[in-house]
C-alpha cells in the first residue's frame, strides 16, 4: 500500500536528521548543519533549540571565523541517555552499558553452554542491574534494553512482546516470551533483534560503517549470520530474517573435490562444535581467548578448519557481490582477531579466480570495528536507534516511534 505523510512526520524526520548530523560530524555550527542537511537556517535554529532544551545537544565551544558574533558549536550530550545491550548465544552472554554517544561504560561477559530459559533470563536481569549500579547512572536515564539472539527468529504477529527464540538454536526455548519476561522483570522497554542484524546496525550507528550507505555484515558468533544495510537502513526482509547465512544449503554450490561435511553453511562455523573437537584431542580450549592463542601456534586442526570455512564462504560472498552490489562487506563478531584477519586474507586470495573478468568494481572488505562485543554493541544501539535515527519508515503515517516527540 502506498501511503503519504504529513507535516508532523516530516518535522519529526528533520529533528532526527539534524541530531544525526551533529552526531556524525559535530561539533558543528548551525550554519554548518544547514549546509550539510540543506534545511533552512530558520528550521535548523528552531530544531537545535528544541534539542538543546531536551538536553540531547549541548554547546561545545564558540568559534570566530570572521566579523560578527562567534558561532556556537554544538555536539551530542553523551550523558543525555544510556542504553543496555545483551548478546546471548549458545556459548556466552555479554551485557554492556553505553552512553548516548556510543561509548561503552560497563561490560560483563559470562561463558555459557546452551543455557535454559530460566538460567538465561535470571542472568540477564542480574547483569543489567549490576552494570547500571556499577556505573552509578540514574535508571530513569536508561532508554531501554536491546536483546540480541541468534537467528532465524520466530516472531509472534499478535503481540510484539511475545517474540520468541528460534527453538532450533536453543533447544528447550519453544514459545518462550523472552521480551515480555524481561520487560516485566526490568521495568524497561526491550527490543529484540537477530544478533547479526544488530551487529550491522551497531557498525552503521557507531562504527566504521557510519558513512557507508550500503554494506553487508558477515557475523561470526556461535555460528554464522549476516546483516544487510541498504541506503543507511537495516533491511530486515519479509520475516525479519534477511541476511541469515547460517542455514544456506551447501549443496547449492558444491565444488569438485571439496567435501562438504555439513548440509548448511553455518556448520562450518559452529564454535561450540569446534571447541569440543579441540578438547577431545587434548587441547585446553574453553574460551575465545584460548582459541586465538592456539591458532597463533599454527594448530593443524584450526588451520584445516579455516581453510574449509573460507572455501565454503567464497560462493556466498560472490552472491552478495552480484545480487546486492554493496559498497563494503564487513567481517566481525566473536572470532579471535588473528583468525578474522587470516580468514579475510584467504578470501582475498581465493575470490579473484572465481570472479568473471567483466565484473565492474567490487566491495571493500573491512574488519568490523566493535570486535568481540559487536552484537552487544549493536543491540545496545537499538533503543537509541529506534528513538533518534532518521529512518525512512518515520515518514509513513502508521509509524510507531517514540523519542524527541519525534
Amino acid at each position: 500500500m502506498l501511503t503519504g505523510t504529513n507535516l508532523q512526520y516530516a518535522n519529526s524526520y528533520n529533528n532526527r536528521i539534524i541530531l544525526e548530523t551533529i552526531r556524525l560530524y559535530g561539533p558543528l555550527s548551525r550554519v554548518g548543519i544547514a549546509g550539510r542537511t540543506q534545511l533552512t537556517a530558520q528550521t535548523v535554529t528552531n530544531i537545535t533549540k528544541k534539542l538543546m532544551k531536551a538536553g540531547l545537544v549541548v554547546e561545545h565551544s564558540r568559534e570566530r571565523s570572521g566579523p560578527g558574533a562567534p558561532s556556537v558549536m554544538l555536539k551530542i550530550n553523551e550523558k543525555a541517555g544510556y542504553s543496555v545491550g545483551i548478546d546471548l548465544d549458545k556459548d556466552h552472554l555479554t551485557c554492556i552499558l553505553v552512553n548516548f554517544n556510543g561509548k561503552i561504560r560497563q561490560t560483563k561477559n559470562v561463558d555459557l553452554h546452551f543455557p535454559s530459559p530460566d538460567e538465561a533470563i535470571e542472568l540477564m536481569v542480574s547483569s543489567v542491574f549490576q552494570i547500571i549500579k556499577e556505573e552509578g547512572v540514574d535508571p530513569d536515564l536508561i532508554w531501554g534494553v536491546g536483546l540480541g539472539l541468534p537467528g532465524p527468529l520466530s516472531i509472534s504477529e499478535q503481540d510484539d512482546a511475545t517474540r520468541i527464540v528460534n527453538p532450533e538454536a536453543f533447544p528447550g526455548w519453544e514459545d518462550v516470551p523472552i521480551v515480555r519476561e524481561l520487560e516485566t522483570r526490568l521495568q524497561m522497554p526491550v527490543l529484540l533483534e537477530n544478533n547479526a542484524s544488530a551487529a550491522a546496525i551497531g557498525e552503521h550507528w557507531y562504527g566504521a560503517g557510519k558513512l557507508i550507505d550500503s554494506f553487508f555484515y558477515i557475523y561470526f558468533g556461535a555460528g554464522l549470520g549476516g546483516g544487510i544495510v541498504v541506503d543507511g537502513q537495516l533491511y530486515s526482509g519479509f520475516s525479519s530474517n534477511a541476511g541469515e547465512l547460517g542455514y544456506f544449503p551447501t549443496a547449492t554450490f558444491m565444488e569438485p573435490g571439496l567435501n562438504y561435511a555439513f548440509d548448511h553453511l553455518g556448520g562450518f562455523f559452529d564454535m561450540p562444535r569446534l571447541q569440543k573437537k579441540l578438547r577431545a584431542q587434548g587441547y585446553q580450549v574453553h574460551s575465545l581467548n584460548d582459541l586465538g592463542k592456539l591458532y597463533e601456534k599454527d594448530n593443524e586442526v584450526l588451520s584445516d578448519w579455516m581453510e574449509a570455512g573460507s572455501k565454503s564462504l567464497v560462493p556466498l560472498i560472490l552472491g552478495i557481490e552480484y545480487l546486492l552490489d554493496p559498497e563494503a562487506i564487513f567481517f566481525g563478531g566473536r572470532l579471535p582477531d588473528a583468525m578474522l584477519h587470516a580468514l579475510l586474507e584467504k578470501l582475498q586470495t581465493q575470490l579473484p579466480s572465481h570472479r568473471i573478468t567483466r565484473k565492474i568494481g567490487r566491495p571493500r572488505f573491512n574488519i568490523a570495528s566493535a570486535g568481540l562485543e559487536a552484537a552487544a554493541m549493536g543491540v545496545a544501539s537499538l533503543p537509541l536507534y529506534s528513538s533518534f535515527a532518521p529512518q525512512h519508515k518515520l515518514l509513513m503515517r502508521d509509524h510507531r516511534y517514540t523519542g524527541l516527540g519525534m
